[in-house]
């Protein structure tokens, strides 16, 4: 069998200035402070560069005072500075259209994931010998809708609770709604009670 000879054929980010102009475009796409190992994931995910290169370059981007360092969710993130921006504008064409089009796509899914973990959170926790809780939590944006710790018994219980929230958590918040909202008829009795 011949094996296709085109099959491995990619372009590899090797020079220092293309693989600069793309951390600044990665950072200044994703449009917030982006953190170390998430500029990192951008970079690695979207891109055919060295890690070795990346890591020296991205000390060196911080070094030209192209990006800088910012605290923000308790971490250091990195976020463009007025060089880094002029920087881009200027030379972003030389950005090739397949690498922006890759990390676009990329820091897209990233936090579309992201936002789902965010959303939904579901994890068994252990309440004693072979006894487990599932705590549960969802939010709609920043405000939280459900915060609760239900005792599932055992851990296969947790495990098949959890597997059911997951599949629907908004079916789930909504039957829990309809428990705890009393019906008009419901309202009648108490009045008269």
């Amino acid at each position: 069998m011949k094996k296709n000879i085109w099959e491995n054929v990619y372009y590899r980010l090797n020079d220092p200035a293309e693989i600069q102009l793309a951390i600044l475009y990665a950072i200044r796409y994703a449009d917030l402070p982006v953190s170390d190992i998430e500029l990192k994931h951008f970079m690695l995910q979207a891109t055919s560069v060295d890690f070795i290169d990346l890591c020296s370059i991205i000390t060196k981007t911080l070094d030209d005072n192209h990006m800088k360092t910012v605290w923000r969710d308790e971490m250091e993130k990195y976020m463009l500075t007025p060089t880094g921006a002029e920087l881009l504008e200027m030379f972003e064409d030389k950005i090739m259209s397949s690498v922006r089009t890759s990390l676009r796509n990329t820091i897209d899914e990233y936090y579309v994931r992201e936002q789902e973990k965010a959303r939904v959170r579901c994890d068994i926790t252990p309440a004693g010998r072979g006894k487990d809780h599932l705590d549960i939590e969802l939010k709609e944006g920043k405000m939280e809708l459900l915060t609760m710790s239900v005792f599932a018994g055992s851990r296969e219980t947790a495990m098949s609770m959890r597997r059911h929230f997951k599949a629907d958590p908004l079916g789930a918040y909504a039957k829990l709604l309809e428990l705890l909202t009393p019906t008009e008829e419901q309202k009648e009795e108490e009045e008269n009670a």
